[in-house]
């Protein structure tokens, strides 16, 4: 019996700058195309990808990583057009594309005829066990050990991304070690959530979207309590959500009106995009554009002592509860807002 044709996988990694021709002029070199050079000096479209794909007579993986960093608008409406003709003529070629997006129409825009071509694989937070079992395997292979407090510590401040259990879990290591122990304490934690903070690659963002000459602002206190409001399935949360937390974060009583320019600043240019605006008038959804600021904005509150720690476990038994797949239930909407 005939084997089948081995699957050759090839990766290109996506930057502001890439266009739908760099894209494909690295698969086909990867892929080691004959045909590559002659299509080099050439504008690429999608028939003509299809052609070296058919030309190549092998099968093929092609993962295209970080998508959403493209800022060519016709390059993925191109690579659309690539999907369906590859589909169309049954080119052995699987297409991976690889980006935060909440659907296809997200990830590649409108084109209805490619839906049936398409299967989406949503990527959800890790659960608080496996990012539990991430640490101590690090632990174990770095022959140190922590103890039960800050473990769960890490695992809570992660909120679902491993990028923060690697984070705080290497800096906690590190200030152990530097004191020549092999055991990691609540202390080496408290000062690994100061130095990840100070540090982290965020922070310009997180500078961008809180100061300002006004004294007496809420920026920082209103991404907090966003930090904290409930949220959907997708991270959406209303102006509503927020009122609680922050109304707990500033020791008074909070009503729409007096943070709803926080949140519509926060959402603008001026202040980065810090958060993501989605739905109509009176009834404006809101998520932090980039998930990693979420979880970094509690951190902050907490190495600055803005945040004690009989004050997170009510800010989190607040959002906790109010996390639901259909939460928004509110109608306490200022007219206007």
């Amino acid at each position: 019996m005939a084997l089948a044709t081995p699957l050759e996988a090839v990766r290109v990694d996506c930057g502001s700058t890439t266009d739908f021709g760099a894209i494909w002029r690295s698969v086909f070199r990867d892929l080691g195309s004959p045909l590559a050079e002659e299509w080099r000096a050439n504008a690429l479209d999608p028939e003509e990808v299809r052609y070296l794909f058919q030309q190549l007579n092998k099968r093929a993986l092609v993962v295209i990583d970080e998508l959403d960093r493209v800022e060519d608008d016709e390059g993925l409406s191109l690579l659309s057009d690539t999907v369906k003709t590859l589909s169309d003529h049954s080119v052995p070629v699987t297409l991976m594309f690889v980006r935060v997006a909440d659907s296809v129409e997200a990830l590649l825009g409108e084109h209805g005829s490619i839906v049936r071509s398409i299967v989406q694989v949503r990527m959800p937070r890790m659960p608080q066990v496996e990012l539990g079992a991430t640490l101590d395997k690090a632990c174990e292979r770095a022959t140190i050990r922590i103890e039960p407090a800050p473990r769960d510590a890490v695992v809570r401040h992660a909120e679902g991304l491993p990028h923060f259990v690697h984070l705080l879990g290497l800096h906690a290591a590190q200030n152990a070690v530097q004191d020549d122990r092999k055991l990691i304490e609540a202390r080496d934690l408290a000062r690994a959530v100061g130095r990840a903070v100070d540090s982290h690659s965020v922070l310009s963002e997180y500078q961008r979207a809180t100061q300002s000459p006004q004294p007496g602002h809420l920026f920082e206190e209103a991404l907090l309590a966003c930090a904290f409001a409930p949220r959907n399935e997708l991270g959406f949360f209303r102006a509503g959500d927020v009122r609680e937390p922050l109304s707990i974060i500033l020791g008074r009583e909070m009503i729409i009106p007096n943070f709803q320019r926080h949140l519509n600043e926060l959402s603008g240019p001026n202040r980065g995009f810090a958060l993501q605006k989605a739905g109509v008038p009176r009834h404006w959804l809101y998520r932090f554009a980039n998930p990693i600021l979420q979880p970094y904005v509690k951190l902050r509150g907490i190495a600055k002592g803005v945040i004690t720690e009989d004050l997170r476990a009510q800010l989190q038994s607040q959002q906790e509860a109010g996390d639901e797949p259909t939460l928004f239930n509110h109608t306490d909407q200022p007219s206007g807002a």
